[in-house]
C-alpha cells in the first residue's frame, strides 16, 4: 500500500515539475521476410526520393542497406547516382538487378519529414515492405500544405528577410515584398508547366534585372544590386554545389562530379538571364546619395522573417517553426560573429560545422523534426548566395575584375561549408545512429 502511494505520488510531481522521462529506444520488432520482388520495389523508389529529400549518395547508400537488413534481404548491392537507383538482390541461385530514374524537382519539407518518419519506422520494424512502398507513393503525391495564395505571399516574405540579412536602405524594401511575389507567382506557374519549369530560372532573372535596372533602383534611387540579388538567392545551386563538394571529398567521385556540373551549369543559366536582364534594362546611373543602411538589428529581424517566410513557401511540417529558427538563428550566429575573428571562411566552415550537431539535439526530442527538416534552410544563409550572385551580377555590369573576385570567394565559400557539414555530419551521426530518431543525413 505504502509503495503504491510513493509511486503514485512521485508520477504526480514529475507531471507537476515538468520533468520528462527519458525516451527508451525501441527494441526492433521482428519483420516477417517479404517477397524480393516488393524488396527491390521499395528500395528502389526509396534511393531516388532520398535523392530528391538532397542527401549525398553516400548516405543514401547506408539507409537502403539499412533497409534490406531489416527486411532480410541478403546479398543486396546499390549504386546511387544523384540521376537514378540501381538494386541488385539475389534470389537463391539467380540475382535480379532493377533501376529507377531519378526526378529533379526536389521534395518539400513535409514530404522531407514524411520521408524520414517512414524510414525510421522501417528501422524499427513497424511496417513491412509494401505497406511501405504505398505510405511512400502517398507522400510523394501529398499536397501542399499550404495554397496558392500562401504560396505566393510567402516568397515575398522570404525575400524580404535576405534583403534585410543583406541590411539595405529602408526604400528597397517595398521593392524587396513586389519582386518576391513576382517570383512566388512564377514559380507556381512553372509548378503546373513543365515546359516553363526549364526557362524559369532564366525568364526570372532576365524580367527581375529588367525591371529593376529600369526602372526600381531609379525610382527608389538605390543601387540595383541591393534589390536584385536578394530576389534571386533562391535560384543558385548553392546546396548542390555544396552536397557535391562532400561527395568529391568522401570518393563518391560520379555522383560528385554530376552533380558540380549540374550546379555549375545552372549557375551559368542565372548568368545568362541577368546578362540579358542588364542589356534589356541597362545600366542606371549609380545614386547622387546614398541611402544610409537600416543598422545591424535588420540583419536578426531578417532572419525570423526569412524563416517566416520559408516555412510557408516549403510546406514545412506543423510545429516546426520554432526549431527551424532555432537552427537559423544558430548559424547566422555563428557565422557573423566568428567572421570578426575568423574571416569569411573560417566562419563558414565553424557554421556548418556546428549547425548540424544542434539539428541533431533537436530530432532526439519527440516533437523534434528530421535533420533535414531544419538543415537545409540554413543554407540560403550559410552560403554566400548574396557573394556570388553579387559577382555575376558585376561580371556583366560595370566592374568585371571585382565581379571576378567575388564570384571565386563565393566557391571558395561554398567548399568551407562543404568541408564543415563532413566534419559536422561525422561527429553528430556517432551520436545519432545509436538512437531510436536517426533519420539519415
Amino acid at each position: 500500500m505504502i509503495r503504491k502511494a510513493l509511486s503514485h505520488l512521485t508520477h504526480l510531481a514529475s507531471r507537476r515539475l515538468g520533468v520528462r522521462a527519458r525516451t527508451v529506444e525501441p527494441e526492433p520488432q521482428p519483420v516477417p521476410p517479404p517477397p524480393p520482388e516488393a524488396v527491390v520495389e521499395l528500395l528502389r523508389h526509396l534511393g531516388v526520393s532520398l535523392t530528391r529529400a538532397g542527401d549525398a549518395t553516400q548516405r543514401v547508400t547506408r539507409i537502403l542497406e539499412d533497409v534490406a537488413r531489416v527486411y532480410a534481404a541478403r546479398g543486396v548491392t546499390f549504386f546511387v547516382v544523384p540521376t537514378g537507383v540501381f538494386v541488385r538482390i539475389r534470389t537463391g541461385g539467380t540475382s535480379r538487378m532493377d533501376f529507377q530514374a531519378g526526378a529533379s524537382a526536389p521534395l518539400r519539407l513535409d514530404q522531407i519529414d514524411a520521408l524520414y518518419r517512414l524510414v525510421d519506422d522501417i528501422r524499427h520494424g513497424l511496417v513491412d515492405a509494401e505497406p511501405a512502398r504505398a505510405r511512400l507513393g502517398r507522400l510523394l503525391q501529398a499536397e501542399p500544405r499550404f495554397g496558392r495564395v500562401v504560396s505566393i505571399l510567402a516568397s515575398g516574405i522570404l525575400t524580404l528577410g535576405l534583403g534585410l540579412v543583406l541590411n539595405p536602405t529602408a526604400a528597397a524594401l517595398p521593392a524587396f515584398l513586389s519582386i518576391g511575389f513576382l517570383v512566388g507567382a512564377l514559380r507556381w506557374w512553372a509548378d503546373r508547366n513543365p515546359v516553363l519549369s526549364l526557362v524559369l530560372p532564366v525568364a526570372a532573372a532576365a524580367l527581375v534585372t529588367a525591371l529593376v535596372f529600369r526602372w526600381l533602383a531609379p525610382a527608389l534611387d538605390s543601387p540595383p544590386l541591393e534589390i536584385v540579388i536578394p530576389t534571386l538567392i533562391t535560384f543558385l545551386p548553392g546546396a548542390a554545389l555544396t552536397v557535391a563538394t562532400v561527395e568529391l571529398s568522401t570518393g563518391d567521385i560520379v555522383a560528385g562530379s554530376a552533380r558540380l556540373v549540374d550546379g555549375l551549369q545552372r549557375l551559368l543559366v542565372l548568368s545568362f538571364g541577368i546578362a540579358l536582364g542588364v542589356e534589356v534594362g541597362g545600366l542606371p546611373t549609380p545614386p547622387s546619395v546614398p541611402g544610409a543602411a537600416l543598422g545591424p538589428w535588420a540583419a536578426w529581424v531578417g532572419v525570423l522573417v526569412f524563416g517566416v517566410g520559408q516555412f510557408f513557401a516549403s510546406s514545412a511540417p506543423p510545429g516546426t517553426l520554432p526549431w527551424l529558427l532555432l537552427v537559423l538563428y544558430v548559424g547566422y550566429g555563428i557565422q557573423a560573429t566568428s567572421g570578426l575573428v575568423l574571416g569569411p571562411l573560417g566562419a563558414s566552415f565553424l557554421a556548418a560545422a556546428l549547425v548540424l550537431p544542434v539539428c541533431y539535439a533537436i530530432q532526439s526530442r519527440r516533437s523534434g523534426p528530421p535533420v533535414p527538416v531544419t538543415f537545409l534552410p540554413t543554407f540560403w544563409l550559410l552560403v554566400p548566395g548574396s557573394l556570388g550572385l553579387q559577382g555575376v551580377a558585376q561580371m556583366v555590369g560595370a566592374d568585371q575584375v571585382a565581379g571576378l573576385g567575388d564570384f571565386l570567394d563565393a566557391l571558395l565559400t561554398i567548399v568551407a561549408i562543404a568541408v564543415g557539414v563532413v566534419v559536422g555530419s561525422g561527429l553528430s551521426e556517432r551520436i545519432g545512429r545509436v538512437t531510436s530518431t536517426w533519420r539519415g543525413l
